[in-house]
């Protein structure tokens, strides 16, 4: 995108299961928050981010024709701009107009049926191995490291580190006795909206618990996650991380993660490697925090099912 006209149409690609639903409903909204690539509108529908080509795929998002190259601020957008939604496309100020009745439908694949125990270990060992040099320093990513220990002056970790120890026991006797997991559930109000940013580490954290608690077949087990992180995480977080764990309790994150998530399950040792750079794209930690999340749900699968 080379200049910045008023009423520029910009086709979109692929719309997100969740996204195509609020375009159904939606008639209204504003702009969010801007980003370099991508930009969030909340209707009154429900929150979307539309971003350009090189946008991730998920449940929310818009992924458009616009380059690679294209800087939303840089083109003017601003937030609290004013949209229109109609049946064919989404007139943002008057600058864009996003034309979505041609979009393909996107939704996270299916978990793949024929996995076991023995696949799943080998897969989350190689991920974590994989992983090493790929982990960033901030954010709650070195919590997939075996027995890490968060140096002090790392609040946020050391924050975390006793909530991520107790949501694994939890997640442990919930799944060996399904009464044991309705209680209380003490370690979840530390971790939501702990962290900067648009989507706190901490959230990342608990919507990739509740992906892979979906992955493993245990609904149940998320739903009453879901149910006690729920209006904690309305004050405490901010409204697009709740939407985005809202989708989570779905069981349905982004295309990278659940690619991700299916090749750990399978074991499949190249694919679960090539699955490492779309992790370290997505945000600026929330990919590993969010397999951080995944990575504990499915230990305590492991412990409670696999030996």
């Amino acid at each position: 995108m080379d200049s910045c006209t008023n009423q520029l149409e910009i086709p979109v690609q692929l719309s997100g299961c969740i996204a195509s639903k609020i375009l159904k409903d939606a008639t209204a909204g504003h702009v969010a928050a801007v980003f370099r690539s991508s930009f969030y509108v909340d209707t009154e529908a429900g929150f979307i981010c539309i971003g350009n080509e090189t946008l991730e795929p998920s449940p929310l998002s818009l992924v458009t024709t616009a380059p690679a190259g294209t800087d939303w601020s840089a083109c003017g957008l601003q937030r609290n701009a004013q949209i229109h939604i109609s049946s064919k496309a989404i007139s943002v100020g008057n600058r864009f107009s996003f034309l979505h009745s041609g979009a393909a439908d996107w939704s996270p694949s299916s978990v793949p049926n024929h996995w076991c125990a023995i696949d799943l270990e080998r897969g989350l060992n190689v991920f974590r191995e994989a992983s090493l040099s790929y982990i960033p320093e901030e954010g709650l990513g070195r919590f997939l490291i075996n027995g890490h220990s968060p140096l002090e002056n790392d609040l946020i970790s050391v924050t975390a580190q006793a909530p991520i120890a107790e949501a694994q026991r939890w997640l442990v006797s919930a799944m060996r006795c399904p009464e044991k997991g309705e209680q209380v559930l003490n370690w979840v109000h530390p971790l939501v909206g702990l962290g900067p940013g648009l989507t706190p580490s901490g959230d990342d954290v608990i919507g990739g618990v509740m992906i892979a608690l979906h992955g493993v077949g245990e609904p149940g087990i998320c739903r009453h996650l879901w149910e006690q992180a729920h209006d904690h995480a309305r004050g405490a977080s901010n409204p697009i991380s709740h939407a985005l764990l809202s989708a989570a309790s779905q069981g349905q994150g982004s295309a990278g993660v659940h690619r991700a998530l299916e090749t750990i399950l399978q074991g499949r040792e190249q694919a679960v490697r090539d699955s490492l750079a779309g992790i370290d794209r997505i945000g600026h930690t929330s990919g590993w925090d969010t397999m951080t999340g995944v990575a504990i749900a499915f230990d305590a699968w492991l412990q409670a099912h696999g030996h």
